[in-house]
């Protein structure tokens, strides 16, 4: 079956959230209203035009890494068949009337097109999250970075990635998302280094994972100091001073 005849004209074009349609070589097909709005070009500009010639990185931003992270993603989705949030991307866009780079921070999904179970294109949507708040972009990268260097349980990742997707959509509850992301990481942080501190005190002490937290619990209550505060000590004191 042809790709084009997967997709209602009207409604592709009406769908609200930004989408490109790409084939399987990343060739975009077709682009709805809302993304050429989002991106300032026309269809002309874009159909039949291979995705990364379309929106190449900024020349100008040597950390520039749209492109890699984007085809990553697509490939993944081609692979697995399955949804790929990426949650948040910079990827500034270049104005084609005066030729600057702008700009752009996005949330991106890309999403399989199956035919019979055979991926026979993708769907790329995005949401341009650029006036939102630097606190709250930063959250959304601490998350996208928390999500890929783990762990978090499969009902975490699900659970956050919507968050980001329902906020990407809808900035008013921002807050309370942004403090949510980066109260998970703190808390991974605080687990990874308790856990360290922890296996410190079992090795000087030959004692049991749960016997060795006792022992740092004993000392947060003794001193008045935060848990977390006394395993970062341990761990800072046990690493010795930094090599010169």
């Amino acid at each position: 079956m042809d790709l084009n005849e997967l997709h209602p004209d009207a409604v592709f074009r009406a769908l609200p959230r930004p989408t490109v349609l790409l084939d399987t070589d990343f060739v975009i097909r077709a682009a709805n209203d809302a993304y050429l709005a989002a991106t300032a070009r026309s269809t002309d500009e874009l159909v039949d035009v291979p995705m990364f010639d379309a929106f190449p990185d900024n020349p100008d931003d040597s950390g520039a890494d749209g492109v890699a992270n984007l085809n990553r993603s697509l490939e993944q989705v081609a692979r697995s068949r399955h949804p790929h949030n990426m949650l948040v991307q910079r990827y500034d866009i270049l104005d084609s009337v005066d030729g600057r780079w702008m700009l752009r921070y996005w949330s991106p999904l890309n999403i399989p097109v199956l035919d019979d179970g055979r991926v026979v294109g993708l769907l790329h949507q995005v949401e341009d999250i650029t006036p939102l708040e630097k606190d709250l972009r930063r959250a959304m990268e601490g998350y996208r970075d928390i999500v890929q260097e783990g762990p978090l349980t499969d009902g975490d990742a699900r659970r956050f990635a919507d968050a980001a997707r329902a906020f990407a959509r809808s900035a008013t509850d921002y807050q309370v998302m942004a403090e949510e992301i980066m109260n998970l990481r703190r808390a991974l942080t605080s687990r990874a280094t308790i856990d360290q501190a922890k296996g410190i005190v079992m090795a000087e002490r030959r004692c049991t994972p749960e016997a060795a937290f006792e022992v740092l619990a004993a000392l947060s209550q003794d001193t008045n100091v935060k848990l977390i505060d006394v395993a970062a000590a341990l761990v800072y004191k046990a690493q010795g001073p930094a090599p010169e």
